[in-house]
């Protein structure tokens, strides 16, 4: 584990952080959306839901939060300044002293909202949307349930450039699940896919294809 500032991260608004309170032993983790930070002393997130109600949160309470930003998992503790449900729900932390970060990924991910057609091997074709793509995976975003750890697909990429339009078809192995009773609750499910080697051809058109997004988030 390596140390950084909590500006290194450099979070987007929206993102989604994991929370857990400190103080009650094996608490559970709550998904969270930063909101934004204030200078060089707070940042708000959205309130941890417990159920349908907003946490009660303490101020001076210490959470630990863990966000997977890029290549990098991040973890820090922060203390609680104070909490809002009205006239929104946001909750209000210092900035943390430091915070721990190490490379969990191959390359770096790129968020996206792409249409993809996957087939399984026991049923029809099924539409999804690709959340966010590296050269070596990807994010799945579907109204229902895709398969579990382990479970391989076919998908079919759109691959829209300036001077190429074609689809990319790509096998993949699924590697990680959304928490199922979460993803019934919102309706969304979230796999975690790992692309299986493609055809030197194919891999350079991905890699042309992640190279030219990149280049349009940072314009």
């Amino acid at each position: 584990m390596q140390d950084a500032a909590f500006t290194d991260i450099h979070l987007k608004v929206g993102e989604v952080l994991m929370v857990q309170p400190l103080q009650v032993f094996e608490a559970p983790s709550f998904s969270v959306n930063f909101l934004g930070a204030h200078g060089q002393m707070s940042f708000l997130t959205s309130l941890p839901l417990v159920g349908e109600q907003g946490m009660f949160i303490t101020p001076g309470s210490r959470f630990r939060f863990r966000v997977v930003h890029g290549v990098y998992a991040y973890a820090f503790t922060a203390r609680s300044l104070r909490a809002h449900s009205r006239p929104y729900p946001y909750a209000h932390f210092s900035l943390p002293e430091s915070v721990k970060y190490r490379q969990i990924r191959k390359s770096i991910r790129l968020e996206t909202r792409l249409p993809v057609e996957i087939r399984r091997p026991d049923g029809p074709p099924t539409l999804a949307i690709l959340r966010d793509i590296s050269e070596h995976g990807a994010r799945l975003e579907l109204t229902g349930q895709l398969g579990e750890v382990g479970t391989v697909l076919d998908l079919t990429l759109p691959i829209i450039l300036p001077e190429v339009k074609q689809s990319l078809a790509v096998q993949a192995t699924i590697r990680n699940v959304s928490n199922l009773e979460r993803s019934f609750s919102a309706g969304r499910f979230h796999y975690g896919i790992e692309f299986s080697p493609p055809a030197e051809q194919d891999q350079a058109l991905l890699r042309h294809f992640i190279e030219h997004l990149l280049v349009e988030q940072l314009a």
